[in-house]
């Protein structure tokens, strides 16, 4: 029933549940494709037919969301300009599962399309801004992350997590965004990294 409709006297104000259909609709992705694309993401048992996913009802709460991410999502393509980061950065993080996809990839070539939702990606970039911001006197002895893993801080991956993680101390660049605004002292990580 769609918001609006009158049942037994009694009007419908709000959609408590979406179908496959109800669902493709307010996508605007073709039903056979938003079947695989529910299999895929879990919502969906990866065995079940046509004709059982047509007769299965979805949480329009939790549907709501899954539309609201796919129709915001981000290109693939697009991630290394939301991120303030390099193609090469984004393709690292997404391999090492930093950067994580709305369908995540079971297997090579399993997903055509990639997109990220955006919530994940602005999760991370106000993780990313959270640190201080760095002034005249850090300027001088930090680098980019970029730089900083060049020099011998180890792979981008690594370095990546461990801040993330809080395991490196950092600042922000506030003249760059993102990960390209991420600066690191390259000493200290070499020296952690030494064997004592």
């Amino acid at each position: 029933m769609e918001p609006g409709s009158t049942v037994l006297g009694v009007e419908i104000t709000e959609r408590r549940f979406h179908t496959v259909y109800s669902l493709s609709a307010e996508v605007g992705i073709d039903r056979p494709r938003l079947s695989r694309l529910l299999k895929k993401i879990g919502h969906v048992p990866s065995d079940a037919t046509e004709v059982e996913i047509g007769t299965m009802v979805f949480d329009a709460a939790e549907a709501v969301f899954l539309i609201e991410a796919f129709k915001t999502a981000v290109p693939l393509q697009d991630v290394p300009e939301y991120l303030g980061a390099s193609k090469g950065q984004v393709e690292i993080l997404y391999r090492s599962g930093i950067v994580k996809p709305l369908v995540p990839r079971t297997g090579r070539g399993s997903v055509r399309h990639v997109v990220f939702g955006r919530q994940h990606l602005d999760g991370l970039l106000r993780q990313l801004l959270a640190f201080t911001e760095m002034d005249a006197d850090t300027c001088s002895v930090y680098h980019p992350i970029a730089v900083a893993c060049q020099r011998g801080a180890g792979p981008f991956e690594d370095g990546s997590r461990r801040i993330l993680a809080g395991q490196i101390p950092c600042f922000r660049n506030h003249e760059k965004s993102g990960i390209g605004s991420i600066c690191v002292y390259v000493n200290a990580i070499v020296a952690a990294k030494r064997p004592a």
